[in-house]
């Protein structure tokens, strides 16, 4: 029998364990078989914190929540998908599906506060890493065959989209349809899976890219960088202090290190009425001395809006399925190309807690 992969409560090392067992399912309940699972550095940050938040009443808590998976079963009721269907789980869910007053003031599931929702995998609910799992159509996403190689990227892909997508709202409200007659200069920081995301979302917009890491420019991702159209510059060589920012600068920033140094000197090339978006962060933040009032200042003066992102809404996930599949004859080679490394449950343990040198996702093969 296939194992599951378990971070435990006061430990940094992940644990092969028996899943359990799993029933039919019940009336709008739906059984599912997981294909490909991605690790991500959420995994790996859970881990290192060694307070996983565990499901009630469970030690415990199963990892995986970037997954393809091929519907086995559907109960009583259920009539949006069947047996042989390719799906991605949706990761964030409403905690009381009934709480109607929360529905009135937040967008449901990623906009509730901390507390009013689980994430399969991450907060409070096992996640995928398990052979078979009951889950309910609404939070399963029909994948379309011609993608099974990269439908498990969707879930990334789709956090990239819920930034991008607002950052369009923001400025659609206060600059009509600017975005839309010229493209923004984007500058996307990282060359990890996000960052890539946050690449392909763009690209799919036309948008031109430029993409800022520390790789050698002769580097696998560096190269990587280029097959999406995109440029790359070299943090050994990029001078980040710009003659003339809204000549040379950039409209849209999506930050993807979670490096407070990095975002700082990005943050001071953007150009009036900028956007640039936080897609990641420090898991434990520590004091560091920054130059914070030049940025504020430089808010102030250029109109900038700083945003910060997490999870995606149901429209992004879906967005994200469609842009792996109509960005497949221009960039198909490319993004299959994000998934580095391919092993078995019983070879993943190393790959939730260290990362290859040119490694961009590991997929756990369950099929």
């Amino acid at each position: 029998m296939t194992s599951s992969v378990a971070a435990f409560t006061g430990a940094a090392v992940p644990k092969l364990i028996a899943p359990p067992p799993v029933e039919p399912p019940g009336p709008g309940e739906v059984r599912c078989k997981t294909l490909l699972l991605g690790i991500c550095g959420t995994d790996r940050d859970i881990l290192e914190s060694t307070s996983p938040a565990c499901p009630v009443g469970s030690g415990f808590l199963v990892l995986g929540h970037e997954c393809l998976a091929r519907v086995e079963q559907v109960g009583p009721e259920v009539t949006d998908c069947e047996p042989g269907d390719l799906v991605v789980p949706a990761v964030r869910r409403p905690r009381q599906q009934d709480n109607e007053s929360s529905d009135q003031i937040r967008r449901r599931v990623d906009m509730v506060p901390w507390g009013n929702y689980v994430e399969r995998g991450i907060v409070a609910e096992h996640g995928f890493s398990l052979p078979a799992w009951i889950d309910r159509p609404e939070f399963l996403f029909p994948v379309s065959p011609e993608i099974k190689d990269t439908a498990v990227l969707a879930e990334p892909i789709s956090v990239s989209e819920k930034a991008v997508r607002e950052a369009e709202q923001i400025q659609n409200a206060r600059l009509g349809d600017e975005w839309q007659r010229q493209a923004p200069r984007v500058l996307v920081t990282g060359l990890g899976p996000i960052a890539f995301a946050a690449a392909i979302v763009c690209r799919a917009r036309g948008w031109p890219v430029t993409m800022y890491g520390r790789d050698d420019p002769d580097s696998f991702r560096a190269g990587l960088v280029t097959s999406f159209d995109c440029d790359y510059v070299h943090e050994g060589v990029y001078d980040w202090a710009l003659a003339d920012v809204e000549e040379d600068g950039f409209d849209l920033i999506l930050e993807c290190t979670g490096n407070d140094v990095v975002m700082m000197q990005a943050a001071g090339t953007l150009a009036s009425c900028g956007i640039l978006v936080w897609e990641g962060s420090t898991r434990l933040p520590q004091p560091c001395q920054h130059n914070v009032a030049e940025i504020m200042r430089a808010g102030i003066l250029r109109n900038h809006v700083y945003l910060g992102t997490v999870n995606n809404a149901p429209v992004d996930m879906g967005r994200a399925l469609e842009h792996l599949v109509s960005q497949r004859p221009r960039y198909g080679s490319a993004i299959r190309q994000l998934v580095t490394r391919q092993v078995s449950v019983d070879e993943s343990l190393w790959h939730y807690q260290n990362r290859e040198p040119q490694g961009v996702k590991t997929v756990v093969v369950f099929d």
